[in-house]
């Protein structure tokens, strides 16, 4: 059997067994030491030295059955140590593995160290004498385990008694924690005592008497709280929170104003208590205000140093100090102090200098990051200058191959918007007008285009005063350039669903939109009864105004006419090409008749008289037309003839009326109504873009206040970007005004 070294030489240290061959890792056991480890003779011997009072009966003997006795017997002395053997790890050793052997000696050797190995300077404790101020000298056998913790007398029997209760032990035994730099409480505080209940109840009971400790801590303040910054960074949010708890309390009540020179001392040693808090921020980021009000109260005297000097020695990458500053710039309670030192000026520069192109995308995410934290949380602070090399470090990041950085910088710029808009800042409109331009720029980038709408869908629905005329305009005139190269999907729906509800939209706006949507009412089949329903909000809206009713007339004659080009060619078709088509299109050419007919039958029940007298004679007409040229009836034309009365006397009337008009020179108004059946997709667009109505004057932006005049002019793509020919010079007067923040 191999023995490990440090089992090996506690073992030699005690007396228990004599010195064996040893290489660098091992000790060697020969057979018959190995039996006596196996049949618990050693483990009897080792909790001899424990206490002389313990006698355990073991016989010698190798089979298994004398190997369970003795191990049985073990077992219960153990229990006079307060220590448990798992049944489960003692069938194991009775039945020879060592490995188990091995891990239960090391949980041996670890309670004998806590009980015996007391270091000489914790063998005797400070007495705090109240009436002479002078501390005493107290020896740990003088402790009384039993004594009310508010009548202790020093912070170190304050400790041992809080411990002896909490953890039943004896004061040596507590004593035993505190030795090698309290090594075996820090282990404890981090990994529990088989559970945290007991550390946390200890803690709990230290919070009590935080008035009580201060007494002492005029003495023994760094070993108060190195005793306690294990706790920072345990296993157990509850003991980090305690912990927390009982530091800034102390730290806050503190007699004398000198002693945070001495807490400051300890927290920026080397291994002293900056670099714990650092972990616990990270660890249990739950309790950051708690760590910050530490940083706050300790630094307060040495803020300068603290930031710029200390931190950075312990974080010296650049990412992980702006990562750190991040962290706490919201939540740190000397933020006026920073301010008038300049210190978030420091920050700017160190995080300018991560942003430079060497690093990587990650540092110039934490770099952006800082800029958006210091212009939303400090704006009287964030001047021009920095205003400009932020949108200049963002619109490079956004023209990045690095799709994560682009989205980044993206989300960083719209949660600026956001709070600039809320605070009804001036920028607001400059920074929306430049996330406009942006849409524009990606607007054959998929994904890019689909976040950037999600989010001006989320300004839209939280903000009633933003111009939506600045984006909707140039967004739908891009939809209408690019409809053969860009599918539109479901959150540009959603966007104009908002749009087509919003109280800012007017009439122009709305004939922009219907336009749209009418095309691809009529071109999709997988997005038309989206398009339908804004068409439907919008026309049950805007149906009494003028413009509105004139394109929609000039809308019905569109759809109807095409409606009979391709009721035509199915009627024409002879039936073996309609067998040999693919089964697909004849449904493709059925639902768009009868999207034709749903449309039509939406704008009739909308009940508006001046439209709908218009309407009846149009679809009367071409009702006569397929009865006459194509020999059949439409029974689709007839039902909507219905909803006007009696279609029977509706084509008579009409039918008089054509007779009237063959005798007479044809009506030129006819002749622009009929329009021949073989109109193609583009032909619908042409007409569509061609659709007289007259202008309104209400909500008309002029050219000189309209940021988009660039947009509306030029047919072709827009490549201006943020920044683009812009300036923050620039008059922003009319979108304040738009913004309703004047």
């Amino acid at each position: 059997m191999k023995l490990d070294l440090d089992i090996y030489q506690w073992l030699v240290k005690i007396n228990v067994i004599q010195e064996l061959p040893i290489n660098n890792l091992f000790a060697h056991v020969d057979q018959a030491l190995e039996e006596q480890f196996l049949n618990g003779i050693i483990v009897s011997q080792i909790l001899k030295q424990f206490d002389q009072k313990i006698d355990v009966d073991v016989k010698k003997g190798n089979s298994n059955g004398i190997r369970l006795y003795n191990w049985n017997n073990v077992c219960k002395s153990l229990q006079q140590i307060n220590i448990t053997l798992d049944d489960d790890i003692k069938i194991s050793i009775v039945k020879g593995d060592t490995q188990m052997l091995m891990q239960f000696l090391k949980e041996l050797k670890q309670h004998y160290e806590m009980a015996f190995y007391v270091e000489e300077q914790v063998s005797t404790t400070t007495r705090f004498d109240s009436q002479q101020n002078e501390p005493q000298e107290i020896g740990i056998d003088e402790i009384d385990p039993e004594k009310p913790l508010n009548q202790t007398q020093s912070l170190l029997e304050f400790i041992i008694v809080s411990l002896c209760k909490h953890f039943t032990l004896k004061p040596k035994q507590a004593v035993a924690l505190l030795n090698q730099n309290y090594k075996q409480l820090s282990n404890i505080l981090i990994k529990g005592n088989k559970s945290f209940k007991s550390v946390t109840n200890w803690l709990m009971e230290l919070s009590k008497y935080i008035n009580h400790i201060i007494k002492f801590v005029t003495y023994k303040i760094d070993i108060l709280l190195s005793l306690l910054k294990a706790g920072l960074v345990s296993q157990s949010s509850d003991v980090c929170y305690w912990t927390l708890y009982i530091i800034e309390g102390i730290l806050i009540n503190l007699p004398q104003k000198e002693l945070l020179e001495d807490v400051y001392a300890w927290l920026i040693r080397e291994h002293g208590g900056l670099i714990v808090l650092i972990l616990s921020q990270q660890r249990h980021h739950q309790y950051l205000e708690q760590v910050c009000k530490i940083y706050s109260v300790v630094s307060q005297y040495n803020v300068v140093d603290f930031f710029d000097v200390q931190l950075r020695k312990i974080l010296k990458s650049g990412k992980e100090y702006i990562d750190f500053i991040n962290g706490i710039i919201q939540t740190i309670q000397i933020r006026d102090q920073m301010q008038e030192l300049n210190l978030f000026e420091v920050f700017a520069s160190h995080a300018v200098k991560l942003f430079e192109p060497q690093h990587t995308s990650m540092e110039r995410m934490t770099a952006l990051k800082y800029f958006e934290h210091y212009w939303i949380f400090y704006p009287q602070q964030f001047v021009i200058k920095q205003m400009e090399q932020y949108l200049l470090n963002s619109r490079k990041a956004t023209r990045e191959s690095s799709f994560a950085m682009r989205i980044f910088t993206y989300q960083s710029l719209f949660r600026i918007l956001d709070n600039l808009a809320l605070q009804k800042d001036k920028y607001a409109a400059l920074l929306y007008k430049k996330l406009v331009f942006s849409l524009i720029e990606n607007f054959d980038q998929k994904e890019i285009r689909e976040f950037l709408v999600a989010n001006f869908l989320m300004l839209i629905r939280k903000y009633s005063t933003i111009p939506i005329d600045i984006l909707i305009i140039p967004m739908v005139k891009q939809l209408q350039i690019e409809q053969n190269e860009i599918q539109i999907n479901i959150v540009d729906f959603q966007l104009l669903k908002s749009v087509c509800t919003h109280p800012k939209i007017d009439i122009n706006m709305a004939i922009l939109m219907l336009d749209m949507l009418s095309k691809l009412y009529l071109s999709s089949i997988m997005f038309y009864q989206l398009a339908f329903q804004q068409i439907q909000l919008l026309l049950t809206r805007f149906i009494k105004s003028n413009p509105v009713q004139e394109f929609t007339f000039n809308l019905v004659k569109i759809a109807i006419s095409e409606y009979y080009g391709n009721y035509q060619e199915h009627i024409k078709s002879n039936p073996k090409s309609i067998l040999n088509r693919n089964p697909d299109e004849n449904i493709k050419r059925q639902q768009f008749r009868s999207q034709i007919i749903s449309l039509i039958k939406f704008i009739i029940n909308l009940r508006s008289f001046e439209l709908n007298e218009l309407i009846k004679p149009v679809i009367a007409h071409f009702y006569l037309e397929i009865q006459q040229n194509l020999k059949t009836e439409s029974k689709a034309l007839f039902m909507l003839l219905g909803h006007f009365g009696d279609p029977q006397e509706i084509l008579q009337e009409e039918s008089k009326k054509q007779k009237q008009i063959i005798q007479q020179p044809q009506n030129p108004i006819y002749q622009s109504q009929i329009v021949k059946s073989q109109l193609q997709g583009s032909k619908v667009s042409q007409a569509q873009q061609n659709l007289p109505y007259q202008k309104s004057n209400k909500g008309i932006i002029s050219q000189k206040d309209d940021p988009f005049r660039e947009l509306r002019d030029d047919a072709n793509k827009p490549t201006l970007t943020m920044l683009g020919n812009l300036s923050l010079n620039f008059d922003e007067q009319s979108l304040l005004k738009q913004f309703e923040l004047l």
